[in-house]
């Protein structure tokens, strides 16, 4: 069953879902295509006491800047079940029902974080919901993570999208002849050489903002046609460099409030790697909202986007 989603009603999302970890740590084996993961040296519990303590922190901002913030305990000790935009995606279509995604995962660990229970506490009261799985994939080595693979343009149902072990073209082709969107995909590498694990840390596409490290995309041609397609439809385009990008300035997120003011979300970290200029642009645009989570962000490779999965406005 095919469910085209485009175009979709909103770029940004009022409402999200973002699942508190009961046992975070160090994950070796999804660490083998992320670079930014680094073995913590200590004890493991406090650790995982630490990113709670983060976690809540965000929690708590987002809350405070009119963001509804949906939060579910994990109860199984998945150690980056923090990250749920990698296994779902929330979708609302502007002629047809809300339309709910999960996808096939990289590592076998991090399929068990796809949750019936956290869908079904989503889709309560909200009335009718498509799912579309494609987790199936996996059996054919096909991967797909989420809006970590996908970067989306919502309202004009581009799909964009960085090749790595984690996003696979195939599975990419799949998602676009089940959703109607264009797929957009390149090839992003960090400075050893090594492919970007996910395209939302190179890249984030709002409706006012789009942030890229076109630095990473050695494809000249490949470049030039990504900054075009971004500079369409009136929006601001700040370019990061490769130490930005390692500061996570890419893994940002657009988001509004419920009087649909305009939120950037991010890491005191990625804050901090903005230059005061680009800073200056995005308060033109909107609300920045910063809290430090070095821990996640450490160990766990991924920052504020990553533990965020939009799921669509009240």
């Amino acid at each position: 069953m095919n469910f085209q989603l485009i175009p979709e009603r909103f770029q940004t999302a009022n409402r999200v879902l973002m699942i508190r970890p009961l046992s975070f740590g160090y994950h070796s084996q999804a660490a083998q295509s992320n670079a930014f993961m680094n073995q913590p040296e200590g004890d493991d519990s406090k650790v995982s006491v630490e990113a709670q303590s983060e976690f809540d922190g965000l929690v708590r901002a987002l809350r405070e800047s009119g963001v509804e913030v949906l939060v579910y305990q994990d109860e199984r000790g998945l150690p980056d079940c923090v990250f749920p935009n990698n296994w779902m995606s929330w979708h609302t279509p502007q002629d047809s029902e809300q339309v709910v995604i999960t996808y096939p995962m990289c590592n076998e660990l991090r399929r068990a974080e796809r949750s019936s229970d956290v869908l079904d506490v989503l889709c309560s009261g909200v009335g009718g919901v498509g799912h579309l799985d494609l987790s199936g994939l996996e059996e054919d080595s096909e991967i797909l993570e989420g809006t970590g693979s996908l970067v989306l343009d919502r309202v004009q149902g581009v799909a964009y999208g960085c090749v790595s072990p984690r996003t696979t073209e195939s599975a990419v082709e799949s998602w676009c002849d089940e959703t109607g969107y264009s797929a957009f995909l390149f090839r992003a590498s960090d400075r050893d050489g090594e492919p970007i694990y996910h395209t939302n840390v190179v890249m984030s596409v709002g409706s006012k903002l789009a942030v890229v490290c076109d630095e990473s995309i050695a494809d000249l041609e490949e470049r030039e046609n990504l900054i075009g397609m971004l500079q369409q439809n009136h929006r601001t385009v700040i370019r990061i460099t490769m130490e930005q990008m390692r500061s996570f300035c890419g893994n940002i997120l657009e988001l509004v409030d419920q009087d649909s003011n305009t939120i950037f979300a991010m890491s005191s970290r990625a804050f901090a790697g903005f230059t005061a200029q680009q800073q200056q642009v995005m308060r033109q645009l909107g609300k920045i909202v910063h809290v430090p989570i070095p821990t996640i962000e450490n160990v766990g490779g991924g920052s504020v986007r990553c533990m965020i999965a939009e799921v669509g406005r009240t």
